[in-house]
């Protein structure tokens, strides 16, 4: 079995896309956990894909991946996978099924199962087969802290290569002991964790900046010093020429053919050809420093929003609620007002996604323009919303690929993609709907798939968002920033208060 992955060399780009996503990539990969972190639309899936034999390179090698176990971010298992774990009654299958908390009968009780505990049964399966290449792309999404508390425990007893892909910045801390950051133009490996990483990248980056502002100072002086250098060598071209001299001063013309023997004349035109080849160089410098140099910040993007003038948006007032398969208790009456901002909470399992699914067909049927995220968008869906794009004016192409950029994606990426990545789709089908004028977002863990740029931005925009807002998040930090009132689901009861800050 292996025990290293080496990249050489290596050069990617999709065909609907005009620019190589990897040029000359090299990288290593030896035993422990290595975090690679990037924006969405970076090629952080993509490697994923190409180390695990997925996707084959144009060229370059990867070596050391014959044994590699990837596990996307998609929660579908075959029957039969599924089927063979369950039933395996080995050491190291029990071992990850008691690691993990995985609680599951049969194989047709996985439907109904919450993201978050899917994704444990999934983790868990990769995990017993023992393999030598573990890549995980996403592994905390979905997840409740107690989730991520378990899932953390178990890997960090993986004893072969581990790579992991995650905008966890806690769980990158905590994992990995090396990192390697995606930029679009370049990418850096760094010893130490995320944070430590992080530190060093942004000290690099300033750096950059310092250079790059040497290299156009200098590039302005040339400029200046070869546009006196053209004046110049233009007075010198006159003073060589003959022209409007009468045909009988003998004198000037000697004088004329002197100074060109001599060659004096002639030296601020050689001056001149020194010049320009400085600035040319200067030039391509000041371009190689530039195309390295970090991204501005992304402002967020701005809803076009109609606060509503009814009294209540959503009011109920029976003591419990019944889904049929869930039976909720309430501490009081529910009321979401057009302004409110609801964070609902609880772990994975305890009916987040079920409330907000009936809260938004409860809007429907008031009529009330609502918006709903879903936590995870099918394949159709995704087929869908991509037709949908496809389908509007270049203008309006132009105003929703504007949208993605100001939440975190390279647009002309997104643009020429033949397949939408799951925070890409996120950002699409936000900027989509910001013209929509709605007067409630029920959004159920937006920040899933997102990066922590993106996931920045998304939170900018909504903390001066208008309109009521009902949002499901794991992300404490995220809801705090965004939300006044906690909605807590746990022990089939719903308790409301005051959102706690940490």
């Amino acid at each position: 079995m292996s025990h290293h992955i080496t990249i050489q060399n290596l050069n990617f780009f999709y065909e609907s896309q005009s620019e190589f996503l990897f040029q000359d990539l090299n990288l290593a990969f030896g035993p422990g956990w290595t975090g690679i972190v990037g924006k969405n639309g970076t090629g952080k899936s993509t490697l994923a894909k190409l180390i695990a034999g997925e996707m084959e390179p144009h060229s370059g090698t990867i070596q050391g991946n014959r044994f590699v176990r990837y596990v996307s971010q998609s929660n579908e298992v075959p029957k039969e996978s599924l089927e063979d774990f369950l039933y395996d009654d080995s050491k190291e299958s029990g071992r990850y099924k008691n690691l993990l908390k995985v609680s599951l009968d049969s194989p047709e009780d996985y439907e109904f199962l919450s993201f978050g505990e899917k994704r444990r049964v999934i983790l868990a399966m990769a995990l017993s087969e023992s393999p030598s290449v573990l890549i995980l792309d996403e592994p905390t999404n979905h997840l409740d802290l107690d989730s991520v508390l378990i899932i953390r425990a178990a890997l960090s007893q993986f004893q072969g290569v581990g790579i992991l892909i995650s905008h966890d910045r806690s769980l990158l801390d905590d994992l990995v002991t090396h990192c390697v950051f995606l930029e679009k133009n370049f990418y850096s490996e760094r010893p130490g964790n995320y944070s430590e990483g992080k530190k060093e990248m942004e000290r690099e980056a300033q750096e950059r900046i310092h250079d790059w502002e040497i290299a156009r100072t200098e590039r302005k002086k040339l400029d200046a010093e070869l546009k006196r250098r053209r004046e110049e060598a233009s007075l010198s071209h006159k003073h060589r020429s003959k022209k409007g001299l009468d045909l009988h001063d003998h004198d000037g013309r000697h004088k004329k053919n002197l100074a060109r023997v001599t060659g004096k004349d002639g030296q601020a035109g050689r001056l001149k050809q020194q010049l320009d080849k400085r600035k040319e160089h200067s030039e391509r410098k000041e371009k190689e420093i530039f195309a390295k140099l970090p991204e501005k910040e992304n402002i967020g993007i701005v809803w076009k929003t109609e606060i509503s003038k009814r009294k209540h948006l959503f009011l109920w007032e029976e003591g419990n609620l019944d889904f049929g398969f869930m039976n909720l208790r309430l501490d009081s009456n529910l009321q979401i007002q057009p302004n409110s901002k609801i964070a609902i909470t609880g772990k994975n399992g305890s009916g987040k996604s079920t409330f907000l699914q009936f809260l938004a067909n409860e809007l429907k049927q008031k009529q009330i323009r609502t918006l709903y995220l879903p936590q995870e968008f099918s394949k159709k869906e995704i087929s869908e919303l991509q037709c949908e794009f496809e389908n509007r004016s270049s203008e309006e192409k132009a105003r929703i690929l504007s949208g993605v950029h100001k939440l975190g994606s390279d647009p002309k990426r997104v643009f020429e993609s033949e397949v939408f990545s799951p925070g890409e789709v996120k950002k699409i089908f936000l900027s989509l709907h910001l013209d929509s004028k709605v007067e409630i977002l029920l959004l159920d863990e937006p920040t899933n798939h997102l990066d922590i740029k993106s996931l920045e931005a998304l939170e900018s925009s909504l903390q001066s968002l208008g309109v009521a807002l009902v949002v499901v998040s794991h992300d404490r930090r995220f809801l705090e920033a965004i939300a006044e009132e906690e909605w807590s689901l746990e022990n089939l009861s719903l308790t409301q208060k005051h959102l706690d800050r940490i």
